[in-house]
């Protein structure tokens, strides 16, 4: 009988016997399942960060902060804002006049609807060029706000998850009051996690001199070298220039290693113990199978066959637990809302992680199922027929 004929003849061997290993095998599914299930559910909170994000993504937009500050730190004063105005590579609107716009940003304190808890917000200062550079933007309750007058629109991610966030409810802040009049979606982008009003009205209503940062829409990606360059080489100025890409990418950049790392610790920890389970089972299945062992290598059967027939056991255990694993993750995470560090979004369980999350699984079914296997390849014949 040849090799392959042989490996066929054990492994069918081993897998018609499993039923009468159940509970065993039952607990290697689970531990494998359950560290699948939280890898994938961790990783999903990173994929729904980097959804949100590309969203509002671009690199044909820039965002003009002062140098050397956060942007609610900003100061721009209307002359400055000209000279942005002027750079080249600008795109102008239908009207002729540049895409630019000058924006307030302030940090105000909101209350979570669920635990109570304090929590911020930015509350932007903007205008109708802003919102006609956002294209992703649409209001989908209420109105948008006017021009002077203190009311607000409100993303929706803020308004599902803070108090007092309803069209007609009047939001008080530093001894301002503003009245919510519409709720404002963002195709699940980042500018969901805001609260926007008429920029000149944020500055005179929190005392801010100037505009904290300026938007502005470019003819196209190819033009931000020559943009930034005439803005950050010109003496009248003191400004960092980013796409909004850079932008979000800097901002969200030390959530991302953070959460691969507590995915990898927590992860590898757990891989750790269901490691330990299936080497726990394989050995009791090679034990319990000493006898059935010994006597195919008495009539001929190789070692490399009874190898790989354990192997393909511990794999045929991991991969069903690692889909019962992705299955818990999709239907307990995927679309689900979760707030972090001051924003919100919905976690996103992909294909790709599902394959990684097979990967982990594969990875601690080898791994469990090796030693068990060499101990198989290596019953001595003579003392298992004795019963040794």
């Amino acid at each position: 009988m040849n090799l392959f004929k042989q490996i066929a003849a054990v492994t069918g061997m081993n897998l018609r016997s499993l039923p009468s290993r159940w509970g065993s095998s039952l607990v290697v599914m689970i531990g494998i399942a359950s560290v699948v299930a939280v890898v994938v559910s961790l990783l999903a909170i990173n994929e729904g960060i980097t959804r949100m994000q590309e969203k509002d993504s671009r690199d044909d937009r820039v965002i003009v902060t002062n140098s050397g500050t956060q942007e609610s730190m900003g100061t721009f004063t209307p002359s400055e804002v000209a000279i942005i105005a002027a750079a080249p590579g600008v795109k102008n609107g239908p009207d002729g006049k540049p895409l630019v716009q000058p924006q307030g940003a302030v940090i105000v304190e909101v209350t979570s609807r669920n635990t109570g808890a304090p929590g911020n917000v930015m509350l932007r200062g903007s205008g109708p060029t802003g919102f006609r550079m956002s294209s992703n933007i649409r209001v989908v309750e209420g109105r948008m706000f006017r021009p002077g007058v203190r009311e607000l629109v409100v993303g929706r991610a803020v308004h599902d998850e803070y108090l007092n966030m309803n069209v007609g409810d009047t939001f008080t802040q530093r001894g301002s009051s503003w009245t919510i009049v519409g709720v404002y979606d963002d195709d699940g982008g980042i500018m969901e996690n805001a609260l926007v009003g008429d920029a000149d009205t944020v500055r005179a209503a929190f005392d801010r001199p100037g505009y904290q940062s300026v938007s502005v829409m470019l003819t196209s990606p190819a033009a931000f070298r020559a943009f930034k360059d005439a803005l950050t080489s010109n003496p009248q100025l003191s400004v960092e220039v980013r796409t909004m890409r850079q932008y979000y990418a800097n901002n969200l950049g030390g959530i991302k290693p953070l959460l691969t790392f507590v995915t990898t610790f927590i992860g590898g920890v757990m891989a750790v113990g269901a490691v330990f389970g299936a080497l726990t089972s394989m050995y009791a299945a090679v034990d319990g199978r000493t006898r059935e062992i010994a006597t195919l290598r008495a009539i001929g059967f190789g070692s490399v066959p009874v190898v790989v027939s354990v192997m393909v056991e511990a794999v045929l255990l991991a991969l069903p637990a690692a889909l019962i694993g992705a299955a818990i993750a999709w239907v307990l995470f995927n679309n689900d809302g979760l707030a972090l560090g001051g924003v919100r979004f919905k976690l996103a369980v992909t294909p790709v992680l599902v394959a990684i999350g097979a990967a982990w699984a594969l990875g601690i079914g080898l791994i469990g199922g090796f030693a068990p296997a060499i101990k198989a390849a290596r019953v001595s014949v003579a003392s298992a027929l004795r019963g040794n």
